[in-house]
């Protein structure tokens, strides 16, 4: 691993990181975000900043039994990202995210230069540390490509079952985009009236946003292991 590019993270830091990811739709700007920081004295903060306007009928009236994960608000990207920053700087966390396509997401929505360039300079790819990883430790383990449109070959989905984290079958990777598209286009062909959405329809937006859960957590947990078993 170049040391340059991907610096030594220690356990304590993976511990105490900022753990962020985009949720929504491949050809449309992410619909909202994942943020879970655990507290010094162990308490874990999750929220769910909603950007897409077409789903916030959703966001202030939906209120699941079950809401472990489940942390959705009306919100602004750019304030979102420079509340996350001005945090990590203020605590001395570092931020993470698995693969690129959150620092992608960030420039191209974020207009501000020196806002993008923080992001550039700080935020951390745990896909490089995982590949290290599971080549010092699981390197007989292969990994397969998915089907069309989803062909990447380290996905997050197949490292969490490397290191036995459990994600329920309803809530793994592959259906998340499709059940935010469900969910906005029944809501665009009612106008926005949340009152007309079915069970099905509410059933898929909480499962959405729980899948964000553990992608978010389940990235910390990979990160730690990393960390603490460095190749």
């Amino acid at each position: 691993m170049a040391k340059k590019k991907y610096p030594p993270v220690t356990v304590e830091e993976a511990r105490r990181g900022i753990y962020i990811d985009f949720e929504g739709t491949m050809k449309d700007p992410a619909s909202f975000l994942g943020v879970l920081v655990v507290e010094d004295g162990g308490t874990t903060e999750f929220d769910q900043p909603v950007f897409e306007e077409a789903l916030w009928p959703v966001v202030r009236r939906h209120k699941p039994k079950k809401n472990r994960g489940y942390a959705p608000s009306e919100a602004d990207i750019f304030d979102t990202l420079v509340t996350v920053h001005e945090r990590a700087e203020r605590e001395s966390r570092k931020v993470f995210a698995y693969s690129t396509r959150e620092i992608t997401e960030i420039k191209k929505r974020i207009h501000l230069r020196r806002e993008v360039q923080w992001w550039e300079d700080h935020l951390i790819n745990v896909l490089p540390y995982a590949k290290a990883w599971k080549r010092a430790h699981h390197d007989e383990v292969e990994f397969k490509k998915g089907p069309p449109g989803r062909s990447a070959k380290h996905t997050l989905d197949q490292f969490l079952k490397l290191i036995g984290y459990d994600v329920p079958p309803p809530l793994r990777s592959g259906n998340s985009a499709q059940r935010i598209k469900y969910v906005r286009d029944r809501l665009k062909t009612h106008g926005g009236n949340y009152g007309a959405l079915t069970p099905t329809a509410k059933g898929k937006w909480t499962k959405a946003c729980l899948h964000n859960w553990h992608d978010c957590e389940g990235t910390r947990e990979l990160m730690i292991r990393c960390a603490r078993d460095v190749p």
